[in-house]
């Protein structure tokens, strides 16, 4: 089975392990992420729709709207900004007329990343059904259309200088969920991507136990989990630098897999660090804020955790 490992080396160098927060509710400014120990921010969430006259034109975060000028901050602290495109919310229609566009979108999204002073582009794709191995009439492929996009937008944003991640809910990546859709995209175009993001969360069943379905702990580690990507006998065999642990920050930020900063802590960050070091991905929070003690902590603390556990 391939590993990616040896052709990722020209991707963006950057510390590790990852800490990466999502942006995606104005309650609190963006500028305010310029005080924490988060070594990414990505701004949620970038669209697109097609104008009356037939072309794509992308729809930039609302929240944002005043906000831009708070990237340069950030970038000046060290913290790399990315935006995120899709998001949970996107459906299989609202990708329905971008299908074969995908230079035409890339051409868009590349000109925005530049434009904005962003540090790339990450790729949440929850529409499901495009996914499926028996799409329903007139469903788009899915697989076919990220990887084309991934591709396109690699040309145009420089692996030396700008990051692409994707963000794939963990059962896309097991072959008893539609043979493992995301399997396929990131064997296609995984040369082409930094790390993926995956969602340990909204999934029930599949975002613990969380020493099994996250971590894998077990000699034969669940498909999905951490070392079972890892594992030369899983089904990925994939660079455990490239892999971030999604977790929600706060219990209301998902309606399953959320653990307290302690737990995450004791259950996922010393684990992996003990077997990895510097080569464990890290961890990703949805999504940030200042409003609870969870958020705080995640804000504050979880990030010198995250560093110190060696």
């Amino acid at each position: 089975m391939m590993s990616f490992y040896a052709i990722s080396a020209s991707s963006i160098a950057v510390a590790q392990p990852h800490f990466i927060i999502y942006y995606n509710s104005d309650a609190s400014a963006l500028s305010e992420i310029a005080e924490a120990d988060y070594s990414h921010v990505i701004v949620s969430f970038l669209g697109a729709e097609i104008n009356d006259g037939g072309a794509i034109v992308l729809i930039p975060p609302k929240n944002m709207e005043k906000q831009w000028d708070s990237v340069a901050l950030l970038k000046a602290k060290g913290i790399k900004v990315l935006i995120s495109f899709g998001g949970g919310l996107a459906k299989a229609k609202d990708y329905e007329h971008l299908i074969g566009r995908e230079d035409e979108l890339s051409d868009l999204i590349s000109a925005f990343v530049l434009a904005k002073g962003l540090d790339g582009i990450d790729l949440d794709f929850e529409a499901s059904d495009m996914l499926h191995k028996e799409r329903k009439a007139g469903v788009a492929d899915g697989k076919a259309f990220l990887i084309s996009l991934t591709k396109a937008l690699r040309d145009r944003l420089p692996s030396k200088k700008y990051i692409i991640s994707h963000a794939p809910q963990s059962p896309y990546l097991n072959p008893k969920w539609h043979g493992g859709p995301y399997l396929e995209i990131l064997r296609s175009a995984g040369k082409d991507i930094d790390w993926i993001i995956v969602q340990y969360y909204n999934n029930p069943g599949q975002d613990g136990p969380v020493g099994n379905k996250v971590v894998g702990v077990s000699k034969g580690p669940y498909p999905t989990s951490y070392r079972g990507l890892v594992s030369k006998d899983g089904p990925l065999f994939w660079p455990s630098e490239k892999i971030i642990i999604g977790k929600p920050v706060y219990k209301a930020d998902a309606f399953s897999g959320h653990l307290t900063p302690e737990n995450m802590i004791k259950q996922i960050i010393r684990p992996l660090y003990s077997e990895y070091g510097d080569q464990f991905g890290g961890i990703a929070g949805w999504q940030y804020s200042t409003h609870t003690k969870d958020h705080q902590a995640w804000n504050n603390t979880l990030g010198k955790a995250l560093y110190q556990t060696n």
